[in-house]
């Protein structure tokens, strides 16, 4: 039997139990309420708050309701931070106690353990949960955030632990002038053992091994082009650097989620960049070369006998 909930609290008590610690809300207004050429979900205004959780909670509900009343977009981090003022990465609490996935256009497979909560976010979206019986490592979390993203063809880039989610109770101004109310269902489902999770979600496929060119560019170096950029940390990988970053387009991102965007460089010199977000799908290394452009100028210049190496000369800023 399903129940429905219509505040923020009845989804707070169900993902983070009798957990302590700073509940960050996240909220802003479609700037194209104010800016006719915005970019489609562009927030504007935006102001991220850090409550203590639990004896802050119902404060925090109160004031996600009243932003919602004025008609601005409001989410909420999925887990706990252990620290006030940001939903970083390495800010997360060690242990949660659930999982969740944004299912954006994809579905999630009916044979797969029942989501214990389901969120929907808008007219045809969901956001979905599981319980789970006993608290786990947040590492282990966003793997199996991950694997199930995969498997329901979900967004991959809310898996991570910088993810903001809508909450029930408020609205969905994404598609104004239609307003879509956000809603919550508890399913009935118990909460799942960790293993059962383990063994029901499907592994991500390896990728089908390709055959790479040797990189026959010029010698650029990946430090200057990360002087405007926050880099979280380095991510093992077999085929050279790979650095997890806070994307320069977040502001377009879903909540302008933090999480999911990468750049490197592979061992034989060639730059890349990649983000998971459906707002990045089909930006490459090239557009993000000339968003964060060095302040520097980066001249290449040809060595004597060399005809495809080149050597990076910095000039003064001016």
């Amino acid at each position: 039997m399903y129940q429905r909930k219509a505040r923020p609290e009845s989804l707070f008590g169900h993902i983070f139990g009798e957990d302590t610690g700073y509940l960050v809300t996240f909220t802003g207004q479609q700037a194209r309420f104010t800016r006719p050429d915005a970019r489609p979900n562009e927030l504007a205004g935006i102001v991220q708050r850090s409550w203590r959780y639990p004896d802050e909670g119902q404060q925090a509900a109160e004031y996600l309701i009243d932003e919602a009343q004025l008609e601005r977009d409001v989410y909420i981090g999925v887990h706990l931070f252990r620290e006030r003022g940001n939903r970083l990465a390495a800010n997360a609490v060690a242990k949660v106690n659930a999982l969740w996935l944004d299912e954006d256009r994809g579905t999630y497979p009916d044979i797969g353990p029942a989501p214990t909560a389901i969120v929907h976010s808008s007219r045809g979206r969901r956001h979905l949960y599981w319980e789970l019986a006993q608290p786990v490592a947040v590492e282990w979390a966003v793997a199996m955030n991950r694997r199930i993203a995969v498997w329901a063809g979900g967004d991959i880039g809310k898996a991570g632990l910088a993810s903001v989610l809508r909450v029930p109770g408020t609205a969905n101004y994404k598609r104004h002038p239609r307003v879509d109310l956000v809603v919550m269902e508890l399913t009935g489902a118990r909460a799942w053992e960790p293993e059962v999770m383990e063994q029901a979600i499907p592994e991500i496929p390896e990728p089908k091994a390709r055959a790479v060119e040797p990189y026959n560019g010029p010698e650029v170096e990946l430090g200057p082009y990360l002087e405007n950029v926050e880099v979280l940390g380095e991510i093992p990988d077999g085929l050279g650097m790979k650095l997890a970053i806070i994307c320069p387009w977040s502001s377009e991102h879903s909540g302008g989620d933090r999480s999911g965007s990468y750049v490197g460089q592979r061992f034989g010199g060639g730059l890349w960049f990649h983000c998971n977000h459906e707002h990045c799908q089909g930006r490459t290394w090239r557009d993000f070369r000339e968003r964060v452009r060095p302040k520097n100028a980066i001249h290449l210049t040809r060595r004597s006998g060399s005809p495809n190496r080149a050597r990076r000369v910095n000039v003064s800023r001016g």
